[in-house]
């Protein structure tokens, strides 16, 4: 099972209050004056527990690779047929796009491998987790006869991530293409796209 990693609640609440700027405002346009003020707190007393706004805009990020952790698990460790357990984990980052866009997106981006600092330590030990879990979910495949067994695996599981993640993108940000070109609703071009994807893999 994925790891739980808690904060305490001043954390919570400037991640909380700076998550709701970032999407209202975006990146760019939001300061950490504005963190501060929107949290309630000074600013100097801001820098006690984050050194950056980007450290923030990363914390937040690393708040829903952790979903996105959960979600992965449970497509590995969940009951039901391979097909089944990929459309639901297909669908469940769907939502989690749509609702968190910013964020979400903000998952694929480039992130600092500086050790240094605590959450990208955090930040890594997330990712390989999740490369695990649908590392494990990729053979549960193979196990059912699902998967081919040649599968290299683990360039199987970065090409998996990024397919989905991609095509997620795509349908939010070209929603009223497909339906007035293709007739299609971004629920109908999703599906048909991860069916495809999986066809690939079989």
């Amino acid at each position: 099972m994925p790891k739980k990693w808690m904060v305490d609640r001043n954390t919570a609440s400037i991640l909380t209050a700076a998550e709701e700027l970032f999407e209202a405002k975006g990146y760019e346009a939001t300061s950490t004056d504005d963190i501060a003020k929107h949290t309630g707190i000074s600013k100097s007393t801001l820098y006690v527990y984050f050194k950056s706004k980007q450290i923030i805009w990363d914390s937040i990020v690393c708040k829903y690779m952790e979903q996105l952790l959960e979600i992965a698990g449970k497509a590995a460790e969940g009951k039901g047929s391979f097909e089944d357990r990929y459309f639901k984990l297909c669908f469940d980052i769907a939502d989690k796009f749509e609702k968190h866009p910013v964020f979400c997106k903000g998952t694929l981006g480039k992130i600092s491998v500086d050790m240094e600092q605590d959450i990208y330590k955090k930040i890594y030990d997330i990712g390989e987790q999740t490369n695990e879990e649908i590392a494990e979910f990729i053979r549960s495949g193979i196990d059912e006869g699902v998967v081919r067994k040649d599968i290299d695996i683990y360039p199987a599981v970065i090409m998996m991530w990024s397919s989905i993640s991609g095509i997620i993108s795509m349908a939010i940000d070209k929603e009223e293409y497909l339906k007035l070109r293709f007739n299609m609703t971004k629920e109908e071009y999703l599906r048909k796209a991860f069916k495809m994807l999986l066809e690939g893999a079989i």
